[in-house]
């Protein structure tokens, strides 16, 4: 196999280096507008893994350790290759925007492996998928609660019995948060599906990584996003790092979301980590008048990984996603 691995929209890549890039995705839509990339070449042959943030642009904590993942990873101490993108939905960032891309109101990680004639993320997506992911052993997904989202971190992989499903659930076990989320159904009813499905869907193992929110850069959530990736980089024989191991994380199968029927101001009465059981009541939603329009209860026994913490919801707004085992 050639070494130094051929990414072409990366150009040639040097061994023993750190390279930085700025790279224009391919597709009508996107203005031409470079996106920052750093590259980690080691001196000997070994796997390529891709490691990205910001598709979500109000994930602060994913997006900077990506950042100190590419400062601070050195080259003479990596077997093979390292390709960091900290934020791939640039408009997002920029515009402080959750959830969705400013530019077509919509969400990358519902339209993924996107489609290179479509809307702006579906064009980015696509680059993503067909530039960068496809020339990587194994793929990694920074993300976090958004601006308006606590939770508590897991990481999610595909849920199956093939040998990249095996090997996705093997590094979202390796990466160490207290959960790992193996999910088998979209999460939501969309065009398209996640990043981890669609590489997994062309063969690259892959996890997407969730750890810190509420739009504010948590040093916590970042140190173990850091730490997640460099015990990867270490299962993959890709350095001798001595970042210290952690419990065994615990391995739930199903991920229910729970929305409001009303428009109004949502009361819940849970946290992010809190267990709940069937059918409890887990908060309120109240009119403008004050008045109850409707109490929320648990439809699972569960794990709330993650919570809206703004009370203002519209009806059908998202109020919490429940991990069960």
């Amino acid at each position: 196999m050639k070494y130094p691995p051929e990414i072409p929209i990366l150009g040639p890549l040097l061994p023993g280096a750190r390279q930085r890039h700025l790279v224009t995705l391919p597709g009508a839509l996107l203005n031409d507008e470079p996106r920052p990339v750093v590259t980690i070449t080691g001196a000997e042959p070994g796997p390529v893994l891709l490691v990205g943030a910001g598709v979500h642009g109000g994930e602060y904590p994913a997006i900077e350790a990506v950042i100190r993942l590419a400062r601070e990873l050195d080259p003479s101490d990596i077997t093979g290759t390292i390709i960091l993108m900290p934020v791939l939905n640039l408009p997002a960032f920029r515009n402080r925007s959750m959830f969705v891309c400013p530019v077509d109101n919509v969400n990358p990680n519902r339209v993924f492996p996107g489609d290179p004639a479509g809307s702006y993320s579906e064009q980015m997506t696509h680059a993503l998928v067909h530039e960068f992911i496809t020339y990587a052993d194994a793929y990694i997904d920074l993300h976090g609660g958004d601006i308006p989202e606590a939770l508590i971190p897991f990481s999610i992989c595909r849920q199956g019995d093939t040998d990249v499903d095996r090997r996705s659930k093997e590094l979202a076990l390796v990466f160490g948060l207290p959960y790992v989320l193996t999910v088998s159904r979209p999460i939501q009813q969309a065009k398209g599906s996640s990043s981890y499905v669609a590489a997994a869907e062309i063969g690259v193992p892959a996890v997407l990584a969730e750890a810190g929110g509420i739009g504010q850069l948590q040093e916590d959530a970042v140190t173990l996003l850091i730490d997640g990736v460099r015990r990867v980089l270490r299962h993959l024989g890709m350095s001798n790092d001595s970042v210290s191991d952690v419990s065994a994380p615990a391995v739930l199968t199903a991920f229910d979301w729970i929305y409001s029927s009303n428009a109004g101001m949502f009361y819940p009465n849970v946290a992010a980590g809190d267990l709940v059981e069937q059918g409890a009541a887990i908060g309120t939603v109240g009119s403008l008048f004050g008045d109850t329009l409707e109490t929320v209860f648990a439809p699972v026994t569960g794990r709330i990984l993650f919570l809206t913490i703004n009370p203002a919801v519209s009806a059908g707004g998202l109020l919490m996603g429940v991990g069960v085992s």
